[in-house]
């Protein structure tokens, strides 16, 4: 086992007695990679990264590690690796009874196997959810991990037939893990009962006010559960989110409602007429809005935005809203430039994973590829709320690691060309 083709003989081993396509020593080494630093934006060459359980034990170079018997060692001479992926946007239990059991496996599996070793989905079925979170944690299926939402949101909003659909069995807006939030709303119980479900965090979704998203924010913290919201909540406006407390604001186009003039201007861009100088026109109209207060607020706040630039992309071809991908894209780009944390997000509902979402924001936002790698991952692990034990590649972090072939900072290609996945210390063949 000093050796890849004896670690490659190891996983065929496995993969041939296992469903699971895994293996795991207790300690090991991997020597002479280089490591993909997302705190300094840096190539580390020929280092070594020790792995004991389920943790990062030791980084160094590889000429100062002593290889001993009691530490397996393998070499992977010229890889690279960086954290292992966090797609911070996704949805996987809208509703269990079409989204199949079985169908949801198969794309976790997938998932985990390009490389994402955590997903944040952002509402759905909790009850679904945490059966997939309990099952991924303990490894009775192949998936990442998963950190998912309590949704709150104003009583009208529960007329959705997504919430409908999510409640199944009980009372859309009435449930622990999706509840409507108003005048007489027990805000101690509704969080405490949003924590018993199980998620990682509560999600505001729409229809509440200023004043409710301060209660709800201030009680989270109480409780020491992380909010996550929309960037605008068709009452409270972007500002008044971002100076909440809450930890990241999804869907970059939201930004426009915090102009009193939004449904104006979006009723004059649903009215333009394509004149084959589509470019032009949407530039002169993003000039024509100012969110520099935002990403002061944002930056000020340590607001991450969540982009989802894949969904967004959505919309290229529908004319009615194609608003929100061309002013989206410029907002993001934009916020980026300005120094607004970037998530990488793809909301897809797994059409696309979000290594599509790195490649978006490089090739139409203007990130380097290392930028949009540290959007998902250490920005991403920021949003989500796991960056104490996620999203890098430090001494007593989760050994959760992506070793590519080719060098993903020349060309954000390389991001599928996947040599091995590790999450919780658990190799993971990517061939299966």
């Amino acid at each position: 086992m000093k050796n890849l083709k004896k670690l490659t003989s190891i996983l065929l081993l496995v993969i041939s007695t296992t469903a699971s396509a895994q293996f795991s020593f207790s300690s090991y080494a991997l020597q002479n990679v280089n490591i993909i630093d997302v705190n300094t934006n840096e190539i580390l060459y020929d280092y070594t990264i020790v792995i004991h359980n389920d943790e990062i034990s030791a980084i160094l170079p590889s000429k100062n590690y002593s290889v001993t018997d009691t530490v397996q060692s393998i070499r992977l001479k010229g890889k690279f690796v960086l954290p292992g992926l966090i797609d911070a946007h996704v949805h996987f239990a809208t509703d269990p009874t079409e989204e199949r059991r079985d169908n949801a496996e198969k794309v976790l599996k997938e998932m985990l196997l390009t490389g994402i070793t955590s997903i944040r989905d952002m509402a759905g079925d909790a009850r679904a959810l945490a059966s997939l979170s309990r099952d991924a944690l303990v490894g009775d299926i192949v998936a990442p991990h998963i950190y998912y939402s309590a949704l709150m949101a104003g009583s009208t909003f529960f007329a959705d037939p997504r919430t409908i659909a999510s409640a199944q069995g009980g009372i859309s807006g009435k449930m622990p893990y999706m509840k409507a939030i108003g005048d007489n709303s027990n805000m101690v119980l509704d969080v405490a009962e949003a924590k018993g479900t199980g998620a990682s965090g509560i999600k505001m979704y729409a229809d509440l006010s200023n004043n409710e998203v301060v209660k709800i924010v201030e009680e989270a913290k109480r409780q020491n559960i992380p909010v996550w919201s929309h960037a605008a909540l068709q009452i409270a406006k972007p500002s008044e989110i971002i100076a909440s407390g809450v930890i990241s604001i999804s869907h970059a186009n939201m930004l426009v409602y915090e102009n009193d003039e939004s449904e104006n201007l979006i009723k004059s861009w649903i009215d333009h007429k394509p004149n084959g100088k589509e470019k032009e026109f949407w530039d002169a109209a993003f000039e024509k809005l100012d969110f520099s207060e935002l990403y002061k607020l944002m930056i000020k706040n340590k607001v991450v935005l969540d982009a989802t630039f894949s969904v967004l992309e959505i919309y290229k071809n529908r004319p009615k809203m194609i608003w929100r991908y061309e002013i989206g894209k410029r907002i993001i780009q934009q916020a980026h430039k300005k120094g607004v944390l970037i998530a990488a997000g793809s909301d897809s509902d797994q059409e696309t994973f979000v290594q599509h979402e790195m490649k978006l924001l490089v090739n139409e936002a203007g990130f380097t590829p290392f930028e949009a790698l540290v959007a998902a991952t250490k920005n991403s692990a920021q949003a989500t709320g796991i960056l104490k034990n996620q999203g890098t590649i430090d001494v007593g972090k989760k050994a959760n690691l992506l070793f590519l072939n080719s060098n993903p900072i020349e060309n954000i290609e390389h991001i599928d060309d996947i040599f091995l996945v590790i999450k919780n210390g658990k190799l993971y063949n990517t061939e299966e």
